[in-house]
């Protein structure tokens, strides 16, 4: 739905408002803000009509509005301030990018970690060296109705297996089918081309074999992620700096999730060029530890070599600007160093 441009003010106040104080919102605390010579009624007013559209929320009866997850998606959209990078924000993140590129490794936990202070997230990020890697064939073995040794081999000639136990019964004809279809839709396809649309057509066309399928590429994806990624967290002790995370149990399964390396990689299958990031809110998540909470992330790398993605996490209630102009300006900066380095040296 079109909203007017009074509206679309007032909710970007509100959310200006929350992202910097976190308490729900009241007319009269924007009231005074620049752009907004409405009255505190005519505020009250647009805000009951923002909420029965589903761009707020009221936690409270007596409490003031927090911002909906639509109404998030809309400020990402359309509403948002572009973040002007500061000249220390742009020098601390230069400073990194100048590390020696045969310790890359430590310049990818070293740029972590210097996104993590600049936005006051935790960041995580993934260099993985799969492009090229591939599971060359499915392979299920029955065991008894309830447990399945998949076999999966690599285009490297890698053999790895795994016990897995089913809450339902399987006949081994249904296994040989399915092993058939694995085998038609996902042989010969690297981690990158298998996106999270391939993977919800394949759960379809299981049928009622969709768990144990999705158990199968689940492990695949720890296979093409393996021993060859690296995931690198930053600051993982910002995410307990937001009232949203205070309970630490809940920050905890949330970073345990982004922290394995096989789930971070899944994340960003199917993500396309490098340099355009990605922004999931809330439920926009497909994956149930980040349905609470907000993920901003892009790619790096030059062609099939050294690609890797890098990805802020935190509340819905993000400064969404601060961390895609962060973000932004590092992977431009390393591809171009990257470039450098790897395409004026192909014999490196």
């Amino acid at each position: 739905m079109s909203l007017g441009d009074r509206k679309k003010r007032i909710l970007k106040a509100i959310i200006d408002e929350y992202i910097a104080h976190a308490e729900p919102v009241g007319s009269k605390s924007i009231a005074g803000h620049s752009g907004l010579d409405f009255s505190p009624a005519t505020i009250r007013n647009e805000m009951s009509d923002l909420e029965e559209l589903g761009f707020l929320e009221q936690p409270h009866v007596s409490a003031g509005r927090i911002p909906s997850q639509a109404g998030y998606r809309l400020y990402v959209n359309e509403l948002m301030n572009q973040h002007k990078l500061t000249m220390s924000e742009m020098d601390a993140l230069n400073s990194s990018l100048r590390m020696r590129m045969q310790e890359l490794e430590e310049t990818v936990q070293s740029v972590s970690r210097i996104v993590s202070q600049l936005t006051q997230y935790t960041t995580v990020a993934l260099l993985a060296d799969t492009a090229k890697t591939t599971i060359r064939k499915y392979e299920l073995v029955f065991v008894d109705p309830r447990t399945v040794i998949a076999v999966l081999v690599t285009n490297s000639t890698l053999v790895k297996n795994k016990y897995l136990k089913t809450s339902f019964s399987v006949s081994e004809e249904e296994l040989h089918r399915l092993s058939n279809l694995l085998n038609a839709r996902l042989a010969g396809l690297t981690l990158d081309q298998i996106s999270f649309s391939l993977i919800k057509t394949v759960e379809h066309e299981c049928g009622v074999l969709a768990p144990l399928a999705r158990e199968i590429m689940d492990f695949a994806a720890e296979i093409l992620s393996g021993e060859n990624s690296d995931v690198y967290v930053g600051g993982t002790a910002n995410i307990l700096r937001h009232p949203e995370y205070r309970d630490p149990e809940k920050a905890q399964m949330l970073l345990d999730y982004v922290t394995e390396p096989h789930n971070f990689a899944r994340l960003a299958q199917g993500m396309g060029e490098s340099g355009v990031l990605h922004v999931k809110i809330g439920s926009e998540n497909p994956e149930e530890p980040l349905r609470d909470a907000s993920l901003v992330y892009g790619t790096y790398g030059i062609s099939d070599q050294l690609k890797g993605v890098i990805g802020v996490v935190g509340p819905t209630r993000m400064d969404y600007a601060r961390v895609a102009a962060n973000l932004n300006y590092f992977i431009r900066g390393f591809n171009k160093l990257l470039e450098q380095t790897f395409l004026e040296h192909p014999d490196r």
